[in-house]
């Protein structure tokens, strides 16, 4: 059975890692012999670990993990915020990865001299590091390579677009109430993350400048004020949230002083990747260009 993955813990885990942004990329592990017993405690980790070909090493997951579908069979140790630290030492890894933000995790496991890996995810560059550096510790390094590859040959192709062109302003919403019929408050992507980073590939410019909030949050008068030229508003996969789409695009045509409404540019992308900070968040780039850009011919390669 999936585990439900709700917006507010989206959310926490998102600010968690704009919190981390100091930390530092990690390993705890002085062995040189290939690790063979790997547990990962994000899902975005998981998704790496896959990609880079780790499946009969992985042994253990979050109960968020559920990508891709052959991690439901695997043993679950608790989820992000409070894995099952007693499940993990019983499973007798040799390298338990993790995001550097879970601190917490990351001193009990160093207590109990389990080896560890501790990456950071809050950014696109964060990503491709922590790619990297799995690879690194897992001696996976020409599958983390060619994986780097794949991502670099899709940004390519994206700024080969849209380079030169003007550049609207885009707001992406990360949450927000959907019960009522007006927004009355969101979350937004602001200065510090990857869904920026993603507006600035894609051709567009973040309507929220301001540097001093990791993870904005507006009210009706802050949308206006920001005035966007695009809306982008971000929600998981159907089965992992349970927010009324039709009543969300209601929500947002009340926002009738909007330029992103008086144009019809109010976008919803529901997606399983579209929240987890993986090697699949660059398909959102491609996408996302799209949406900004609609009047390019997508279907031509750059030249």
């Amino acid at each position: 059975m999936r585990q439900f993955w709700p917006l507010i813990l989206f959310l926490i885990i998102f600010l968690l890692a704009l919190l981390g942004l100091n930390a530092t990329t990690s390993l705890d592990n002085s062995s040189t012999i290939k690790p063979q017993r790997i547990i990962t405690l994000a899902p975005n980790i998981t998704e790496i670990a896959f990609a880079l070909d780790l499946d009969e090493e992985i042994i253990a997951v979050t109960k968020y993990c559920d990508y891709p579908n052959k991690v439901s069979s695997l043993p679950k140790v608790g989820g992000f915020i409070d894995p099952n630290i007693e499940a993990i030492v019983a499973l007798n890894p040799d390298l338990v990865i993790l995001v550097a933000s879970q601190q917490q995790t990351i001193t009990q496991l160093h207590q109990l001299n389990i080896p560890l890996l501790a990456v950071k995810n809050a950014t696109l560059v964060d990503i491709k590091n922590s790619i990297s550096a799995i690879g690194e510790a897992t001696q996976h390094q020409q599958q983390a390579q060619q994986l780097l590859a794949t991502i670099e040959q899709q940004i390519r192709f994206v700024n080969h677009k849209v380079s030169g062109l003007p550049r609207p302003k885009v707001m992406i919403s990360m949450g927000h109430s959907t019960n009522s019929e007006h927004v009355k408050s969101i979350y937004i992507a602001g200065q510090h993350d990857f869904y920026n980073d993603l507006i600035s590939l894609a051709g567009g410019q973040n309507s929220y400048q301001n540097d001093y909030l990791k993870v904005p949050s507006l009210s009706i008068e802050g949308i206006l004020q920001l005035n966007p030229d695009i809306i982008i508003d971000i929600f998981p996969e159907a089965t992992d949230h349970n927010a009324d789409i039709a009543q969300i695009k209601r929500q947002w045509q009340n926002l009738v002083y909007v330029n992103a409404i008086k144009n019809n540019r109010v976008h919803i992308i529901e997606e399983n990747y579209a929240t987890i900070p993986g090697p699949r968040i660059f398909k959102l780039l491609t996408q996302m260009a799209k949406l900004i850009h609609p009047e390019l011919d997508w279907n031509t390669p750059s030249q």
